[in-house]
């Protein structure tokens, strides 16, 4: 008996009378993991309401979304959700038609949304209503409370431990998890009190202001570059007819496809040519990642960075690891991204720079490069922003323009043109950048918080 004892106290085993199964009629050994009975079972020490008893619950489109680009109608996507905010950076817009024809899943003040589709599934956060007018799609639900509880403490709760074990239980799928609205509608909720709720509240707003204060201060440095270009004003062309002789065209760019040679990049090109600029290739050093292959992931070990990972606003956790036997130490510390360095997306979403904060052990897929400044008059945070602005934007969109699935060959990056305006106002953007990314990493902070407080409410009590 000691033998066997032994050998099970080191697996993850549970044994059950068939009495304490639950009534979601889900007899496998998933559902009933250690660490999900373990928060059922300080759960169950509350008064509990499941979550169709005080909530309409429902999904979005399940058709394809007929864009408008006139239109003002936000398309918020499972992608834009992220815990306890939506990512408002850019959205599609899709038209009035569609949004009065899915007018069951127009947006109202206080929905919370939740991620359902993919390895995020489980996500939740508040709409907040600077995003209205908007609609979603299938892949994203709605939870419209009808009784007395605060969007604002549902979402913190649902991204707390005590919510977010519920949403990893109930998915569905490997390869692609899915969260179902029947499942969502079984989550359960303790009772906390108003006057706690209320204290939780004003932590969620106090990090939505100053989430709301940290893209103001990132719009003033765009606006401030753009201006300083004298390119606030510009509006790509819309033209699409372009001529040119074989010497301008094919002779010169080795590119038979006509995107390549719309007005609008060409006005582009020359509006740079008129300033002090250069090419990207003399203004940085770019060194590759690697690609280990899907063979090679695992659940733990050094976080796996790839592109769905970032944004021009930060890295988002993984759920992908990498073991440290992979490479010899020596060839591991050569791959992790020192301070400064800027990441640079060159597949799918091409264009996406984020300039990493601090030294970190992380490893980036090979779609992104690592850029490294080599000379004194360019500014990290300024040529950032550059690379993310409608001057390296177009340019990528350009290059990697003609197929379905982007790429932006590194031969093309090296020739990429900036242009280097004078320090003096490079400081002025780069102050303002970071005052955006303090506010921002302060919002996080109060959200953290908030959602700390929620699970010692839990776990202790609410004072």
């Amino acid at each position: 008996k000691a033998k066997y004892k032994a050998l099970l106290d080191g697996l993850e085993a549970v044994e059950l009378n068939i009495y304490e199964l639950e009534n979601f009629f889900d007899l496998s050994s998933e559902f009933y993991k250690k660490d999900y009975l373990l928060k059922d079972k300080v759960l169950s020490c509350f008064d509990l309401q499941v979550l169709s008893d005080i909530a309409y619950i429902t999904d979005g489109e399940h058709g394809s979304p007929d864009w408008d680009e006139n239109s003002n109608i936000k398309y918020i996507t499972a992608e834009h959700i992220k815990p306890n905010y939506i990512e408002d950076g850019i959205f599609k817009c899709i038209s009035s038609k569609q949004d009065k024809k899915n007018s069951r899943a127009r947006l109202l003040e206080n929905d919370v949304l939740v991620y359902t589709v993919g390895a995020y599934a489980g996500y939740v956060a508040k709409a907040e209503k600077h995003l209205f007018p908007a609609n979603i799609p299938r892949s994203v639900a709605i939870i419209r409370l009808r009784k007395e509880i605060k969007s604002e403490f549902l979402s913190l709760f649902m991204n707390s431990k005590y919510g977010y074990y519920q949403t990893q239980r109930f998915r569905a799928g490997n390869s692609q998890p899915m969260l179902a609205l029947e499942k969502i509608k079984q989550f359960r909720i303790p009772k906390l009190s108003i006057s706690f709720q209320n204290e939780i509240v004003k932590k969620y707003n106090l990090a939505y202001v100053n989430r709301l204060n940290s893209k103001t201060f990132y719009k003033e440095a765009e606006e401030l570059l753009l201006k300083e270009l004298d390119l606030l004003d510009f509006k790509p062309s819309i033209e699409n007819i372009s001529i040119k002789s074989f010497k301008e065209s094919f002779g010169n760019s080795g590119r038979i496809d006509s995107e390549y040679y719309q007005a609008k990049y060409d006005e582009l090109i020359e509006h740079i040519k008129k300033t002090n600029f250069d090419k990207l290739d003399n203004i940085v050093n770019i060194k590759k990642s690697i690609e280990p292959g899907s063979e090679a992931y695992q659940d733990s070990g050094i976080p796996f960075i790839r592109v769905s990972n970032v944004t021009k606003f930060g890295i988002t956790d993984t759920e992908i690891h990498l073991s440290k036997n992979i490479l010899k130490e020596e060839d591991l510390q050569k791959l992790y991204p020192t301070k400064d360095t800027i990441l640079l997306s060159k597949d799918g979403t091409v264009g996406i720079a984020y300039k990493i904060k601090n030294e970190t052990e992380m490893i980036t897929s090979g779609a992104l490069l690592h850029l490294s400044i080599k000379k004194d008059d360019v500014l990290p945070e300024y040529l950032t922003l550059v690379l993310n602005s409608l001057i390296v934007q177009l340019q990528a969109q350009r290059d990697a323009g003609g197929s379905i699935i982007q790429h932006w060959k590194p031969s093309e990056i090296q020739e990429v043109l900036i242009p280097i305006i004078d320090i003096s106002i490079q400081n002025q953007i780069e102050e303002k950048i970071k005052k955006s990314f303090e506010l921002k990493e302060d919002s996080k902070q109060l959200l953290d918080l908030a959602k700390k407080a929620v699970e010692i409410a839990i776990e202790k009590d609410e004072n």
